[in-house]
């Protein structure tokens, strides 16, 4: 019981003491609280008349004042106010011309610090600014607007401050004044892409693509790649080129591609020259050369056109006409010309070859009864053939049907192929025994006597 009531007091003291602490403005971030004097006093305010009088700080300065075309300077821009701004300053434009402006990743940051005894709060935006020429800059003097809390009432302040004329001066090394254009920069390199063959004929289309890299400045800085091509053989069609930008720790990189495609236009030869482009390497302060090869192309001539079947067709449908009037005719005229025709189809039907096509027919239809028959017709023209020649073929023969009426009939295809293959063999084997045989039938005799 004693200690509860010795507890109640002191939380009293602190709760008086914390709410007495509230209602002073926020302390700047990054800003410490000075330690009081008196640790039992609470802090008194500002007078009146002494924070109306605290106008808000606006400075700007120059990392230097003299710079390589190409390389970044950085414009520094401090807002301070003695509270907090609600909202973000309205920056001017600082466009020039010949002049890249460019605002990095995170180029505003809080900062806070105190001026004869006040404290300020406020922000630190850094722009990069890439001069693309040489010459100096005048940056005019421009104002910039913002919006703070007031000291005294917390209520929103819009104020406009004047933000000083600023100047620079860009300039080409000694060593670079010679280059046109001056490519300034830490890293520069060149890559090429073939996109086709390199022998062609008229018609044909091949794709040039050449990648410029660039480090240290803007891929603004640089110059057209591919050079245009005068000549009769060849039709360029460049696209536009494609030019990207990219940044590491706030320095500012990028490439360059440029794609062109040559159509061929008559036989010869032709040549894409080479790509040479000097450069002035900022860390060796020396120039340096970046290149690509050039492509020589072999130019045929063009093929001859495709034959038009349409014509072909009507003149050989004409033709048929013809000959079929002419063999109409020739029938009429002569009836023992018909008797000839037939009896020119039946010899041709009872030829090995006949027989031989018929058996092909039936084992690409995978018609067994109509194989055997084939086959049946096609055997009195396999007279020299012994029962090992014909072996395999039966064989395939007999496991076709057993395949086609047993279990296995989903490896009958293969089977059939395998048959096809045989009888290929089977009607070689003939052949060379039937000329075997002839040859033997035509040879003289050996010792007739």
């Amino acid at each position: 019981m004693k200690l509860t009531v010795a507890i109640i007091p002191l939380l009293y003291v602190l709760c008086t003491a914390a709410y007495s602490q509230g209602t002073l403005y926020p302390t700047p971030r990054n800003e410490q609280l000075s330690p009081p004097t008196h640790p039992q006093a609470a802090p008194a305010s500002p007078p009146t008349g002494q924070s109306a009088n605290v106008a808000p700080i606006v400075e700007v300065e120059l990392s230097e004042t003299e710079v390589l075309v190409g390389q970044p300077i950085r414009l520094q821009i401090k807002v301070l106010v003695p509270t907090y701004m609600p909202q973000p300053p309205i920056y001017p434009t600082f466009e020039l011309p010949d002049l890249m402006v460019w605002l990095p990743d995170r180029a505003t940051t809080p900062t806070s610090e105190r001026r004869d005894g006040t404290a300020f709060s406020g922000t630190i935006r850094i722009y990069r600014l890439y001069p693309l020429a040489a010459g100096s800059f005048q940056i005019p003097q421009q104002t910039l607007s913002l919006t703070y809390a007031d000291p005294d009432t917390n209520a929103p302040v819009k104020t406009e401050a004047a933000m000083p004329a600023q100047s620079f001066t860009a300039t080409v090394p000694v060593a670079a004044q010679g280059l046109k254009p001056p490519v300034i920069a830490a890293d520069f390199t060149l890559e090429q892409e073939i996109q086709g063959e390199t022998d062609l004929g008229v018609g044909d289309a091949v794709t040039r693509i050449v990648t410029a890299r660039i480090d240290g400045t803007t891929p603004v800085l640089i110059p057209a790649l591919v050079p245009a091509i005068d000549t009769t053989t060849l039709r360029a069609y460049p696209k536009e080129p494609r030019v990207t930008s990219s940044q590491e720790r706030g320095e500012l990189s990028g490439a360059r591609r440029e794609t062109v495609t040559y159509l061929v236009q008559s036989d010869g030869a032709a040549e894409l020259p080479a790509i040479r482009i000097e450069w002035y390497d900022t860390k060796s302060r020396s120039i340096r050369t970046a290149a690509v090869e050039g492509v020589s192309l072999t130019l045929a001539p063009a093929p001859p056109p495709p034959p038009d079947y349409r014509k072909i067709g009507l003149w050989g449908t004409v033709a048929m006409g013809g000959l079929g009037l002419v063999w109409l005719m020739l029938l009429r005229l002569s009836p023992g010309i018909s008797q000839t025709w037939e009896n020119a189809l039946i010899w041709g039907r009872s030829t090995e070859f006949a027989a031989a096509r018929s058996v092909r027919r039936s084992i690409g239809r995978n018609d067994l009864n109509a194989t055997y028959a084939a086959i049946a017709a096609w055997s009195v023209h396999s007279s020299t053939l012994t029962p090992s020649d014909w072996s395999e073929f039966r064989n395939a023969l007999l496991a076709i049907g057993s395949n086609i009426y047993g279990e296995r009939s989903k490896e009958a295809q293969a089977d059939w192929r395998f048959l096809a293959q045989s009888f290929k063999k089977l009607r070689k084997s003939n052949r060379n025994s039937y000329l075997t045989l002839n040859k033997q039938r035509f040879l003289p005799r050996l010792n007739s006597n």
